[in-house]
């Protein structure tokens, strides 16, 4: 943990509401398109920063400074996540997407590409999503789900493999291979 990272614990468990503040602004954007990557619903993903946030205030006690605050925070949004993932199947987010698009219209190929990650299994997806819609590097993303920076590399691959493979299958490219991650 950084000094900075010291300093910003010590003035928020202080009560310090303006260094709190300033720290949401920093990371909220990022959460923000984390939790969308989840839920593919902007007021959802605001409502679960939102709870990532006040998760993160509530138990700064019991942080003990063993990674970065921002790795802190992106461990809880991940978390509250897969939460929010097991509370909501598949099968209500598709309903939810063909009544938004209207039975008639095509899925185009940023849904379906979600889809597809939404489909890889969560020891893949999670890096995945973390590597090209939050930005985080390799090393950030390990500590975040405690792995080695290999493992994240390795899973990163995997999962550009399965979504290469799905997007080309049969013929049927969704989009060329330079434009998939």
């Amino acid at each position: 943990m950084s000094e900075n990272d010291e300093h910003i614990l010590i003035r928020i468990r202080a009560g310090d509401e303006e260094c709190f503040i300033q720290l949401v602004d920093t990371y909220k954007k990022k959460i923000i398109a984390l939790c969308y990557s989840y839920t593919k619903d902007s007021h959802e993903a605001e409502d679960l920063s939102q709870e990532v946030f006040i998760s993160f205030y509530k138990n700064i006690d019991n942080f003990r400074g063993d990674c970065s605050i921002s790795t802190y925070i992106y461990k809880i949004a991940v978390r509250k996540c897969l939460d929010f993932k097991k509370k909501r199947s598949m099968k209500s987010m598709l309903i939810e997407v063909f009544k938004d698009k209207g039975k008639s219209e095509e899925l185009d190929d940023k849904i379906f590409i979600r889809q597809c990650i939404d489909e890889l299994p969560k020891d893949i997806k999670v890096p995945v999503i973390l590597f090209y819609y939050v930005g985080l590097n390799q090393k950030e993303i390990g500590k975040v789900l405690n792995i080695t920076q290999k493992a994240v590399e390795g899973r990163i691959y995997r999962g550009k493999q399965k979504l290469k493979d799905k997007l080309l299958k049969g013929g049927n490219i969704v989009c060329s291979k330079s434009q998939i991650i």
